[in-house]
């Protein structure tokens, strides 16, 4: 495995547009709530869930803190969609 190998599994077109396509909308909706559209549903819904389970877990944070965790799971779900597109292109 060499470093371009390692590059495009981690910084691949395909796992930029699906982190795109993740938090992009719902960022967007959230610096200005006109702008929420329903491609802004997968991440919501990530980033609800993860919020709900960490304010059980640790309910004296704020919730602006579970964006961090969320940027870092849509970055793993992007690089495991872009690694499967990747797959199937073979």
């Amino acid at each position: 495995m060499t470093v371009s190998d390692v590059r495009r599994i981690f910084a691949d077109r395909s796992v930029i547009a699906v982190f795109v396509l993740l938090v992009g909308p719902l960022v967007i909706g959230v610096i200005d709530n006109d702008f929420m559209t329903p491609l802004a549903l997968p991440g919501y819904v990530a980033l609800s869930v993860g919020s709900s389970i960490g304010n059980h877990l640790f309910p004296n944070l704020a919730l602006w803190v579970f964006w961090a965790p969320f940027l870092v799971g849509s970055y793993a779900v992007s690089v495991a969609i872009g690694g499967l597109y990747r797959l199937i292109r073979r």
